[in-house]
């Protein structure tokens, strides 16, 4: 006959190896073949070899339609190739596809933790302490309360538990649900890559629409506000929209971070914006 706390210990295990894996890393396998496509891509792009790269990036997009990132590489590849207009579009479908990315993304974390929530209840697992009073966090109580639960159901509660083993198997479990919302709760606020609206923004200067440049520099800059050669591309844009007062903040703030300032800008904006009675 098998130990008492052998039923327990393999309902744990299999639980345990189910939900092992985080809902990232489930989402991953989805899109595995794409992101396959994409690192290969940007090692041919990293070598300059643009035709290979683009033809990794459409592959990435055929294996998962939602590969914003690889949307987001064209446009920097058709840039690169100064077709601008073609640019734009990748990067507008980049965008578009990142907001389902995330859509998508989020609604499955959530049904994911409801998953997580549902299993615990099965298994007397409390994984709120204040939705049930009488479980105040004693491994004693919680093995009791699993015991009510299986006979609250009508099943045979002939064998015992044991309370230590249940205890070290609901830590664990309890763990990995606060981690997964904490997870959750910061995937919420996820936005697209600043380094993509910096390159963006560079095709919108190409196509002299200088707001839209303006706000996706802007943008790029308070998602990462290091990103020194964005100052420098905004001090311009600017610049070029008279806007004297910026284009000289904007300046002086790129040559703070040690950014590379051409200087026949720096002439022009000395020349017209007086930079030196500033």
């Amino acid at each position: 006959m098998r130990k008492p706390w052998f039923l327990i210990f393999i309902i744990l295990f299999s639980v345990g190896f189910i939900y092992g894996q985080t809902a990232s890393g489930l989402y991953n396998k989805v899109q595995a073949d794409s992101t396959r496509h994409i690192k290969k891509g940007k090692i041919y792009l990293k070598n300059n070899n643009i035709e290979k790269a683009e033809r990794e990036f459409k592959k990435a997009i055929k294996a998962w339609k939602h590969a914003y990132v690889a949307y987001a590489y064209l446009g920097i590849i058709y840039y690169q190739k100064k077709d601008f207009y073609k640019s734009k579009e990748y990067f507008e479908k980049s965008l578009s596809e990142f907001s389902k990315f995330k859509e998508n993304y989020l609604r499955m974390k959530y049904d994911y933790l409801k998953e997580f929530e549902r299993r615990a209840k099965e298994l007397g697992i409390v994984l709120d302490k204040h939705n049930l009073q009488s479980a105040s966090g004693d491994s004693r109580e919680y093995f009791d309360y699993m015991l009510m639960q299986k006979a609250l159901r009508g099943r045979s509660i002939s064998y015992s538990v044991n309370p230590t083993v249940f205890e070290a198997y609901k830590n664990d479990y309890v763990n990995k649900y606060k981690n997964l919302k904490k997870e959750y709760e910061r995937d919420k606020n996820m936005q697209y890559d600043a380094f993509f609206r910096f390159k963006y923004g560079n095709t919108l200067m190409a196509l002299k629409d200088v707001k839209g440049a303006i706000e996706q520099y802007l943008e790029a800059i308070k998602q990462n506000p290091e990103l020194k050669e964005a100052y420098v591309n905004l001090s311009v844009a600017y610049f070029l929209s008279g806007d004297c007062f910026n284009a000289v903040k904007y300046y002086r703030t790129a040559k703070k971070k040690g950014a590379m300032v051409n200087r026949s800008y720096e002439h022009e904006l000395r020349k017209k914006c007086r930079l030196g009675a500033m």
